[in-house]
């Protein structure tokens, strides 16, 4: 009885493995065909490319704010100041 259940278990298992096995066989072969059919009938379309826009050069920074200089100069002369 025992060695009867174990061995349609492994008939089952062998049965699911094969279905698995031919499903997934069949759609590789199917999904190639596929490619090849799309890629013969239709081709893609040509790429249009981007149009170039001149790049405009960013303007120059004119420099910190003299009353920021001012500040920080004060800052860094009071720290000094600070230290000796």
């Amino acid at each position: 009885m025992r060695d009867d259940i174990f061995m349609q278990g492994v008939e089952l298992m062998l049965f699911g493995m094969s279905a698995v096995i031919l499903f997934l066989t069949m759609l590789v072969l199917v999904t190639s065909i596929m490619s090849r059919l799309m890629t013969r009938y239709l081709p893609q379309a040509a790429a249009v490319p981007k149009p170039v826009r001149p790049r405009v050069p960013a303007p120059a920074p004119a420099g910190p704010d003299p009353e920021v200089l001012a500040v920080i100069s004060a800052a860094i002369h009071r720290h000094r100041s600070d230290q000796r």
